[in-house]
């Protein structure tokens, strides 16, 4: 499972594209977590109580048991590559916009979409609202719901950042 994180995040490391005078990069996803609720946590607490069941039971009859649980991370149809290429086709960044490093937290929800995008440290609005058009565009918002280990679809965090830099000029 590390091994698989490592290639996930060496795949998505920062790559870029021209977008008139700028260029735009996206960064790794930076910070991610599993949000769950209060009613995931019980079914969680449930499923672990029958699973501790399972275990104990293998044990007093001295059965070959196995269990294998993963947690499932949220998955967009193509790949993260894929999304990083929907983002810079569709974003148009403003002449006039000033280079800045916008942070940007999304939240893939259960219903397999994005539940939930905020823009944290923005210096302009022109550039807040493009990302966030972007980022509701119909087959940007399609992503598979993560799953706790024990296949419960639960929400998920990202955080990433969006650098916009001015052109080099040779």
């Amino acid at each position: 499972m590390k091994y698989l994180v490592f290639f996930f995040l060496l795949g998505i490391i920062s790559c870029s594209v021209m977008n008139k005078e700028k260029y735009v990069t996206l960064s790794t996803f930076s910070e991610q977590k599993f949000l769950l609720t209060k009613e995931d946590s019980l079914l969680i607490d449930r499923e672990n109580l029958k699973l501790k069941k399972f275990s104990d039971s293998c044990e007093k009859y001295k059965l070959n048991c196995f269990f294998c649980a993963t947690d499932i991370y949220p998955q967009y149809e193509g790949g993260i590559p894929k999304f990083r290429k929907d983002i810079y086709q569709n974003l148009i960044i403003p002449r006039n916009s000033k280079p800045f490093i916008y942070k940007i937290k999304m939240v893939i929800g259960k219903n397999d979409s994005i539940k939930k995008v905020e823009i944290f440290n923005y210096k302009d609005e022109k550039v807040k609202k493009e990302i966030l058009r972007v980022l509701s565009l119909p087959e940007i918002k399609k992503w598979k719901s993560a799953q706790s280990y024990i296949g419960i679809k639960v929400d998920y965090e990202m955080i990433f950042y969006l650098n916009v830099k001015q052109k080099k000029i040779n």
